[in-house]
């Protein structure tokens, strides 16, 4: 059993993507296989937005576990079951993002100024009117979204590439790093407020918030 203090939680955007590339094949494997373009430059470690013909997989961000010339190993990604993985119909695109290059740390993020909500499991009533006991059963999640307020200050590196983020309203990658090193990794819609919050006997602060666009995916490392 392990306890982990949010204390020293990193949060990143993605502020650098390569080109699309295109997944030829995605198999059906407890980790499943990506075959990219020649051009992929993909190297283990990376993180690859998914454009797929799998509903459950597309825009989701995965992490590059190995990398054998074009095929590429998608890490924590089970595709086994294909009442939701049909064979042959996973293939589109991918865009790296480097692990290394391509996340700008946020920094500035107020400790007591983070929040999340949504993931809720949502449920639909089947009961009938002989029943003694009301029945029910599983369907979607509700939204996801996480909350930020940081310390306002336009010149700190990772501004123009959130501000960029909201312009465009289009899912850009989150990364969390929390304190034990494992990590989250996600696609967002961002949004950063254009005025500051401004109250008496206090400091400027920035809400920033993300609505997650596609499932999260969790890294132990």
């Amino acid at each position: 059993m392990a306890r982990t203090l949010t204390s020293g939680t990193i949060f990143a955007i993605a502020s650098t993507y390569g080109t699309s590339v295109a997944m030829s094949a995605l198999t059906n494997a407890a980790e499943a296989v990506a075959t990219l373009g020649a051009s992929h430059g993909v190297v283990v470690g990376d993180y690859l937005e998914l454009t797929s013909g799998w509903g459950r997989l597309n825009g989701r961000i995965v992490r590059a576990k190995t990398v054998a010339t074009n095929d590429v190993t998608l890490e924590g990604i089970n595709t086994v079951a294909t009442a939701n993985f049909p064979a042959g119909q996973g293939i589109g695109s991918i865009r790296r993002i480097a692990a290394a290059t391509g996340w700008t740390n946020l920094s500035q993020v107020r400790a007591d100024g983070i929040s999340s909500s949504g993931g809720e499991q949502q449920f639909i009533d089947l009961t009938e009117v002989d029943d003694e006991d009301s029945r029910e059963a599983p369907t979607i999640r509700s939204p996801q979204r996480l909350n930020l307020i940081t310390h306002d200050d336009i010149t700190l590196p990772w501004y123009a590439t959130v501000l960029a983020a909201d312009n465009a309203k289009t899912p850009v990658g989150l990364l969390i790093t929390f304190r034990n090193g494992s990590k989250l990794v996600a696609n967002a819609t961002w949004s950063i407020a254009r005025v500051p919050q401004i109250g008496g006997n206090d400091v400027l602060k920035t809400p920033i918030s993300l609505a997650f666009s596609a499932q999260p995916v969790r890294y132990a490392t």
